[in-house]
């Protein structure tokens, strides 16, 4: 069996590397890809160029200027989990920003969010600092996948707001959604900044970029060409790309045996089974047709 492992990893490997010599571009939705470009400090202007456009900042809304940030929320307790932000900012108003990108689905990815927001917000908190002085904090997901219903859109925006007058009177703690399945204009159909950065992201087969292109998208192209790559950079980048095809192969292997295990054990059965695998709710309810709600009632027992 890990002879055979070992097998398909080679060939994976292989294959990815074939990719690589075919591909002009690496995937910027591949977390090394992703913090290259936006994550390092020469590519700044990249960075601002598309939180700029993302969160649809003007005039004089604009956020001129960043400081990158640690990436690591720093355990408070002793058995406490590591937490590693993809990119962490803040702007001259000391107002706060995190950029994820997400390629797996998983069960608790909104959850988790939330305590990255809440915990870059209370971490401003230190000795002598009022509770006045602390910043917004905006946390701006990617998903490579849908997380929410149909009639919300490409990019969603999120705060709390008062139920009765629907006014937001908590601002400090916002979020922005782009779900790139739900993008759909080709390269001929792209007109604003916002466009080209989704268009980027999502379209990661192309080998010319699109020519009316903003210089900043440009440059994001640039910086993914693979001939820009050391090789110890490449060698990061496949084995990002293998841990995810690792990971969908699970699903696909846990499809599998949700299906031999189906002749003879209920659907509510499976369910449980692949709940203790780590699958996210949603892969578990395509699998074993139960709804999500069902599905999430059994997580809870």
């Amino acid at each position: 069996m890990a002879l055979v492992k070992q097998r398909t990893c080679r060939m994976g490997l292989n294959h990815l590397r074939n990719l690589a010599t075919v591909r002009r571009f690496f995937d910027p939705k591949n977390d090394v890809a992703f913090k290259k470009v936006f994550g390092v400090e020469q590519n700044k202007p990249l960075l601002l160029s598309f939180l700029n456009s993302i969160l649809r900042r003007e005039d004089d809304n604009m956020i001129e200027e960043v400081e990158l940030l640690s990436q690591e929320l720093t355990p408070r307790y002793e058995d406490s989990k590591k937490s590693i932000l993809d990119v962490s900012c803040r702007d001259k108003k000391g107002h706060r920003y995190i950029v994820e990108m997400q390629n797996k689905r998983l069960s608790s990815f909104i959850q988790r969010l939330e305590y990255y927001a809440s915990r870059t917000y209370s971490d401003q908190l230190f000795k002598g600092i009022d509770y006045l002085e602390l910043k917004p904090v905006i946390l701006l997901a990617i998903a490579n996948h849908n997380i929410f219903p149909r009639e919300i859109q490409c990019i969603s925006y999120h705060c709390n707001r008062e139920e009765e007058t629907n006014k937001c009177f908590l601002p400090n703690l916002s979020y922005v959604f782009v779900e790139l399945p739900k993008f759909s204009k080709c390269s001929e159909q792209l007109k604003t900044p916002e466009d080209y950065w989704i268009h980027l992201l999502k379209a990661s087969d192309e080998n010319e970029p699109p020519k009316e292109a903003p210089s900043e998208i440009q440059e994001a192209y640039r910086v993914l060409e693979r001939h820009h790559w050391s090789s110890a950079e490449i060698e990061s980048y496949e084995k990002t790309m293998m841990a995810i095809l690792d990971d969908e192969d699970a699903i696909r292997t846990a499809k599998n045996e949700g299906m031999e295990e189906g002749r003879e054990e209920t659907k509510e059965e499976i369910a449980r089974k692949l709940l203790k695998k780590g699958l996210s709710l949603q892969d578990i309810s395509d699998i074993t047709g139960l709804s999500s709600s069902k599905v999430e009632e059994l997580s809870n027992q």
